[in-house]
């Protein structure tokens, strides 16, 4: 999303109105769930999807409506029946379209902090009145931004807002206010920056993680070797989850060098709110490392929340096939995050 953010912001400095299409809900099968976005610039380029096909071809039909006269526009697409039959579909369920038009000038500087703030991993509401008019940033902290709020809106965004992980659709003063949930990259921290690290980090930056990497070594921990890396951290893997903003959005991924790092790091990570804690090794080894922790004080519900064997069971051999295999796992960890 943040790459969409980005081509908004270039298409809007050329001075010219963007048309913005977004799921707002999904029922059943679709191709696209909610939240799915794309935008259209006049002339009919697109970035995004809304899922291809028939559904898309009638959605940048009507962005091109949306660019002409400015009227936000709600799209309801039954693919249950003679839309689907029509277009060959095999899906079988329902999805809502909004769309809007964006104009240069304020509303593409509020887009721009939209994207400063997702960035720097903040979670950010996109208010936008359904009727057309002023839109709105609504932070976890702070006050909104831009257009002024209904107060009944703001205080059950703010209320709801740690819990919006799709768009929803509030209704204030008579109003109906379209609230489009933001955030960065996921934040994935790689302890140990061998052989498997490489793959993972690249792979894990490619499906929308915000890597660091944390090693010892400054001969294994560098940017030559990690060039995707978000950051890349060079200390003592005794202490190097202390003082990191770990949250339940964030994943630890254990692949050190040896059985001593791997259990001063899952110990680590135990101490945080992480929603993800991985760790490479065989059984055996995660048996003894267990039993190391234990002696610290740490119990079964501890270890409940690892992953270990690290990784979808694929039968992955090479440190490629075993980085697919962890980012299978934390892609779908991270999706269930989203329905929860």
């Amino acid at each position: 999303m943040t790459d969409l953010l980005k081509t908004l912001g270039l298409w809007l400095s050329e001075g010219k109105p963007v048309a913005s299409a977004t799921i707002v809900t999904h029922e059943g099968s679709t191709p696209r769930s909610a939240g799915s976005k794309m935008i259209v610039r006049p002339g009919g380029e697109m970035f995004g999807t809304v899922g291809g096909g028939l559904v898309e071809a009638r959605v940048l039909q009507a962005a091109a409506r949306v660019l002409g006269d400015g009227v936000p526009v709600i799209m309801d697409f039954d693919l249950t029946g003679e839309l689907a039959a029509g277009a060959d579909m095999v899906c079988g369920g329902k999805l809502r379209v909004f769309l809007e038009r964006i104009e240069p000038g304020a509303e593409a500087a509020l887009y721009a902090e939209l994207l400063r703030r997702v960035e720097q991993g903040e979670r950010v509401l996109l208010a936008v009145p359904m009727g057309g008019g002023p839109r709105a940033l609504i932070p976890a902290r702070g006050d909104a931004l831009g257009a002024r709020l209904p107060q009944g809106l703001l205080e059950g965004a703010l209320q709801a807002g740690k819990d919006i992980r799709a768009p929803v659709v509030f209704e204030a003063l008579e109003e109906r206010w379209f609230l489009e949930p933001w955030a960065g990259p996921s934040p994935l921290y790689i302890a140990g920056a061998g052989h498997v690290s490489r793959p993972t980090a690249r792979v894990a930056s490619m499906t929308g993680f915000r890597v660091t990497v944390m090693d010892d070594r400054p001969e294994f921990a560098n940017r030559n070797r990690f060039p995707e890396a978000h950051e890349i951290i060079v200390e003592d893997m005794r202490a190097c989850l202390q003082d990191k903003p770990i949250g339940p959005d964030a994943s630890v991924v254990i692949v050190t060098r040896g059985h001593a790092g791997d259990a001063d790091v899952l110990a680590q990570a135990l101490r945080t709110q992480a929603g993800y804690i991985g760790m490479i090794g065989s059984r055996r080894k995660r048996d003894s490392v267990y039993g190391k922790l234990r002696a610290q004080g740490f119990t079964d519900a501890d270890f409940d929340r690892v992953r270990c064997p690290i990784g979808l069971d694929i039968g992955a051999e090479t440190p490629e096939e075993i980085a697919v295999s962890i980012l299978a796992e934390l892609i779908q960890a991270r999706a269930a995050r989203g329905a929860a």
